[in-house]
């Protein structure tokens, strides 16, 4: 999809990422599972065009929980957001696109390199 390389990581390195904000962890961990979809280039990159009201759904945040949540992740550099050209709103209507940079990707190995492998429990 956005070309971001695959990465094992999970819900709660995003968090940790975001410096234990629960709303921005799980808002940037869906925004990487639909990035992985992306089939839209504008400006030589691929995004993702989803509404507001849906990832709000998917993430069961507040719309105020939501915006708070991707503004943290905009100022931290981990997503970028635009609006889509005139040209694509008869296709998708009047959304915003946004899409994980790769500087998130390096930031999540980080965290599971400062964490270590995961072991399984095995009775």
């Amino acid at each position: 999809g956005n070309g971001l390389p695959v990465v094992r990581h999970n819900v709660y390195d995003c968090i940790e990422l975001c410096c234990d904000q629960l709303p921005s962890g799980l808002l940037l961990f869906k925004m990487i599972f639909f990035c992985r979809k992306a089939t839209m280039t504008l400006g030589g990159k691929r995004w993702y065009v989803r509404s507001r009201e849906s990832l709000c759904l998917e993430t069961r945040l507040t719309r105020h929980q939501y915006d708070r949540a991707l503004s943290g992740l905009k100022v931290n550099g981990f997503v970028e957001t635009r609006r889509l050209p005139l040209s694509k709103v008869s296709i998708f209507g009047n959304l915003t696109a946004f899409r994980v940079t790769p500087n998130t990707i390096k930031e999540l190995k980080k965290v599971r390199n400062r964490r270590g492998p995961v072991r399984s429990k095995r009775a």
